[in-house]
């Protein structure tokens, strides 16, 4: 991988990372951690997906996938117990 592509890439989910936490704060008031990414390349389909928990239960799963070219989110995971 060259280093423009690694740099796109930290990119990409830094930026949906943050869409992301926005997304849990503002719909279920809660805090999340991301400890994975899967980043799919523009030619198949233009998706990040992030996988975490909620801050402080690790056993509390989420996930969210969204187009990195504009960010919409496309589906996710809520959190068990949060509404």
């Amino acid at each position: 991988m060259l280093n423009a592509e690694i740099a796109l890439d930290k990119a990409i989910v830094k930026q949906a990372t943050q869409v992301g936490v926005d997304y849990y704060h503002e719909q279920y008031d809660t805090d999340v951690v991301f400890t994975s990414h899967k980043i799919i390349p523009s030619n198949i389909a233009s998706a990040v997906f992030l996988d975490g928990h909620v801050k402080g239960e690790k056993d509390n799963l989420i996930s969210i996938s969204m187009d990195y070219r504009t960010y919409e989110i496309k589906g996710y995971m809520p959190p068990e117990g949060y509404e």
